[in-house]
């Protein structure tokens, strides 16, 4: 079943569509009377079908209804003194409706309804041919006459000039008998008809009075009254309405009109009742009946109740529903849903049981304008086929139509720099007034990249702005703002319209807003057991402080401080040096890159702003990389980049570690901001200073998890790209990236290179080598690991001279080397070669092996009969005993006859029965390959194997690896 949604089942009524202020839907005795504005309520049969007949309002109008129709009745004075926007002027035009025009006033629902509770007691009321007498004090001055009262000049004769209807002799009569008792009491019983009097805005007349000018005529204006109300009370079918708000409501008066307004309100309490027209119980059925035309089709009750059982899976139950209090969670929502539809419960209870109570909120009058604007606002949106709430709830109120509406209801007590403080948090926290600024509407811009949207237009600004609703006045109990259950009520939605937010989404949305780069005026409160609580505030803060720095500070300061900060955690470890890369906007790569070729082993760190890896935006990075290691078109000269590695931030990580910054530095700023004499705020703000850059260093550290260096595939030099993905590794670390590249056989760690591994290496060329050209391998050509020493190259060449090998001088003589340190690294008079002889094994070698080779003795032992030592090389070729310089070693002699024979399989089924004997047949083939008994010369193997299986099913392979020196990883797999 298709469910119409609200603005297509309710109508809303042209004054609020024409209009939608607060001024269009204000009433206004004088209008309705004088007619000096065509206003749509002056029609007796409108009024009647915009006004909800709430118990307090019939039972005025029926209290009315019997003093004048009938006689009967105690009360003949009425005050209504409750605050602005209370509904007194609403009252006052259904009084004159009904006076004036008792036969069409009647025959309405509403006047009917009024006429069964004045005649409940069995006496029949008649109010045909009732006189109204309609002053509207804030329409006239003291002193002044006006076109309605002919020459009366005060309260007095413009009684007597409407009771008379402009009769100048009987005015010229009782205005010389003078304002007493008995002269008005005459003029009473000689209208002979039922009497009603309706003076409006009282305290606005006597404001005037209080001028200089007028302050003489008050005690009469005073006696007036007072003369007054004694001759209604007396009087047979005469009543009297004053308009006059009681002090609490309203004490921006001068002295002289509090003591006016004291003055008579004595005299309205000891002969007459104080009525209020409306209660705030009341609002729901005031408000759809004010806003939307009658409808005859009934609210869709039970699918939105329906709606939200299916959208409140167990989550948001647990979470937020069953944390909201009593008649608040789903329990009794049809009811309530019912009673305040279109609008949701939760908004409704917010107005009538909170901002209610507040003693200058502008009841009716501020409600009807802020809910008009909102309906409008949304009516229109669904209209032209864009999102709009289910039912209207707190954080639906459009802050750009209503903001306005809202901070001059009364509920701020016109303290007009706390109205300025929350005009300044919606503007700047939630939306700016043309919608396009605020932190929320970035939050939300944010969250839409990142692809989460709720389903709706705005979340962030939702839950902004529910939280903006709820911070406004104190609630229960004392407490100010809302608990986070409250909040994330405010974005759930039925499931009637389209997807509804699961409960994660909610949360992340909640996350963004009270985060540190969230909300700036929030503030969060943890009082003792309870749940913590979210507040608005204009107070300012420290957090106020801080996120008013933050706004200060630019994205090339945070950057500069990064890069600064990183420079600061790098260290080389055993690495020979640090190259630290900066960012020079329109240099050349060529000259940014410069420093960096040399021969030495380097960890080369690129600053972040410019350089990361990873994210979808890492193409230029890669780019310069290329350029950096001297590969690609635009590859620059360079003979050493074999013993580069470059440290690289990621992406994702460095936008988190930018952010930290900022509040890094923020905080900062507010410490030197601080006057002096803030002893404990600038502790404070020193201490999250210190709590921030705490954070921001380990961030920074962790963010670093790339490492890029050389390597050799076949004949090609390629870039490989390694990360970290221990967050308590990081590429700005020397002996971790060491460690890690010495796991890949990238590096040697001290005494762990082999003799044997260097001879395999050697047998790349057919003359000897100089030891100057031996130790630019290790920095020009990557199959060569990078040292931790030039004393590690010593050692092993003088491993190798025990070992088959020997040095000799330019003219081929044998070179007595009887220590390591007599080793010339930089030589070109030193030559590397095999002994001459053919039968001169390889033994042994000195250090460990399990990286770069097998122990030389271990080889010995398992070497079949008759096969030829490893380090056995055909004698060099005089021929080829030329230097070179630049490019990879093995551009230096003739081509080896050893290949390299590389496979590669990914993620391969095991699960298939063919497909897993197809890989039995190649791991056997591998071990024919590398069988002892084979007659083959196999030298090195490098593997990585992942094998995913049953828990435990593993055999003894960690035994056999740990045999061999490898590293064997054990981990769960969600396979």
């Amino acid at each position: 079943m298709t469910v119409r949604h609200w603005a297509d089942l309710l109508a809303l009524r042209e004054e609020v569509v024409t209009g939608g202020t607060a001024s269009d839907l204000q009433m206004s005795l004088h209008k309705a009377v004088y007619q000096t504005v065509d206003v749509p309520y002056r029609k007796v049969e409108y009024y009647a079908e915009i006004t909800q007949p709430t118990p307090t309002l019939t039972s005025f109008f029926a209290r009315v209804a019997r003093r004048l129709g009938s006689g009967a009745g105690a009360a003949a004075l009425f005050h209504l003194d409750q605050g602005m926007g209370g509904g007194k002027s609403h009252a006052l035009v259904g009084l004159y409706h009904m006076a004036a025009h008792p036969a069409a006033f009647f025959a309405t629902e509403l006047g009917e309804t009024v006429r069964a509770e004045a005649e409940r007691w069995g006496m029949p009321v008649d109010l045909s041919d009732t006189h109204v007498v309609t002053l509207c004090a804030d329409y006239f001055s003291p002193g002044k006459p006006t076109e309605n009262f002919g020459p009366a000049t005060n309260l007095f004769e413009r009684f007597l000039w409407s009771l008379t209807a402009g009769d100048r002799h009987a005015y010229d009569h009782y205005v010389g008998m003078g304002a007493n008792k008995l002269a008005l009491q005459d003029a009473l019983r000689a209208a002979g008809r039922p009497v009603l009097i309706l003076l409006d805005e009282l305290l606005d007349y006597a404001q005037a009075l209080s001028s200089e000018s007028a302050l003489g005529t008050m005690p009469d204006e005073l006696a007036f009254l007072n003369a007054l109300l004694d001759a209604c009370d007396d009087v047979p079918r005469v009543a009297f309405v004053v308009v006059m708000m009681r002090s609490e409501f309203d004490d921006n008066y001068t002295p002289h009109t509090q003591e006016f307004r004291n003055y008579v309100a004595a005299r309205l309490r000891r002969n007459g009742d104080s009525v209020a027209v409306t209660e705030a119980q009341d609002f729901a059925s005031i408000i759809r009946k004010r806003l939307f035309e009658a409808s005859n089709e009934p609210p869709p009750v039970a699918a939105l109740t329906e709606g939200y059982e299916q959208a409140a899976d167990p989550v948001w139950r647990r979470e937020v529903l069953d944390k909201l209090g009593p008649q608040r969670g789903l329990a009794g929502m049809a009811g309530r849903i019912e009673a305040s539809y279109p609008f949701h419960p939760d908004l409704m209870r917010l107005v009538r049981e909170e901002w209610s109570k507040v003693s200058g909120f502008q009841r009716v009058r501020s409600t009807v304008a802020i809910f008009a604007r909102t309906a409008l606002y949304w009516a229109q949106e669904h209209a032209a086929g864009r999102s709009a709430p289910t039912l209207i709830g707190v954080g639906d109120l459009p802050l750009t139509e209503v903001v306005e509406q809202v901070l001059s209801s009364g509920l701020l007590a016109g303290n007009e720099r706390s109205v300025q403080g929350y005009r300044s948090v919606a503007g700047t926290d939630i939306t700016s007034a043309d919608g396009r600024g605020g932190r929320a509407v970035g939050i939300d811009a944010r969250l839409r990249e990142s692809g989460l949207t709720l389903g709706q237009t705005a979340p962030a600004v939702r839950m902004a702005t529910a939280l903006f609703a709820y911070s406004l006045v104190a609630r229960d109990q004392g407490r100010r703002g809302a608990s986070k259950a409250e909040l994330l009520a405010s974005v759930l939605e039925p499931a009637l319209y389209g997807p509804t937010p699961k409960f994660s989404q909610a949360e992340e949305v909640f996350n963004a807003l009270t985060a540190e780069d969230g909300l700036g005026a929030l503030e969060i409160w943890n009082p003792g057991n309870s749940p913590a609580r979210y507040n608005l505030s204009i107070k300012q803060t420290l957090r106020m402080y801080h996120n008013a720095a933050g706004q200060l500070i630019s994205q090339a300061a945070c950057d500069e401080f990064l890069w600064d900060l990183a420079k600061s955690l790098a260290t080389k470890g055993r690495f020979a040096e640090i190259i630290t890369v900066d960012n020079v906007p329109g240099a050349s790569l060529s000259s940014i890159f410069e420093r960096i070729d040399s021969e030495s082993t380097r960890l080369v760190v690129l600053e972040p702003s410019r350089w990361t890896l990873l994210n979808g935006r890492d193409q230029s990075t890669r780019a310069d990389l290329e350029v950096l290691f001297g590969l690609g078109s635009n590859a620059m000269p360079v003979d050493n980049a074999a013993s580069s590695v470059v440290a690289c931030v990621n992406t994702q990580r460095r936008d988190a570690a930018r952010k930290r910054a900022r509040a890094v530095l923020a905080w900062k700023y507010v410490v030197e901001q601080l006057a002096p004499d803030e002893l404990d705020e600038i502790a404070e703000a020193r201490r999250k200073h210190s709590e921030e850059l705490a954070k921001l260093r380990t961030g920074l550290t962790s963010a670093f998890q790339h490492y890029v260096y050389l390597t050799r595939v076949g004949s090609e030099r390629v870039l490989t790209y390694k990360r970290f993905e221990d967050d308590t590794k990081s590429s700005l670390n020397g002996d971790e990236v060491w460690g890690r590249l010495s796991e890949e056989s990238r590096s040697a760690l001290p005494n762990g290179l082999s003799a044997i591994f260097l001879a395999a290496l050697l047998k790349a060329y057919t003359r000897p080598v100089t030891l100057g050209e031996l130790r630019s391998f290790f920095y020009k050509d990557p199959r060569y690991p990078l040292l931790p020493s030039e004393d590690e190259l010593r050692r092993v060449v003088f491993a190798l001279l025990v070992s088959g090998w020997e040095i000799i001088d330019a003219h081929g003589e044998p070179l007595g080397i009887t220590r390591a340190e007599q080793l010339g690294l930089r030589s070109g008079n030193q030559f590397l070669r095999q002994v001459q002889s053919s039968e001169t094994p390889v033994t042994a070698a000195s250090g460990p092996s399990h990286l770069f080779g097998q122990d030389e003795s271990t080889a010995e032992k398992r070497r079949p009969e008759g096969r030829v030592p490893p380090g056995r090389l055909p004698a060099p070729d005089a021929r080829t005993a030329t230097s070179s310089s630049g490019g990879d070693a093995a551009d230096l002699g003739a081509a080896a006859s050893y290949q390299r024979f590389h496979l590669r399989l990914d993620s391969v089924s095991l699960a298939d029965a063919d497909r897993r004997e197809q890989i039995w047949k190649l791991i056997g083939e591998l071990r024919r390959l590398i069988d002892p008994a084979n007659t083959g010369d196999p030298q090195l193997l490098t593997a990585d194997i992942t094998l995913v299986s049953g828990a435990g099913q593993d055999g003894e392979l960690a035994r056999r690896v740990q045999e061999i020196g490898g590293r064997y990883d054990v981990e769960d797999d969600d396979f």
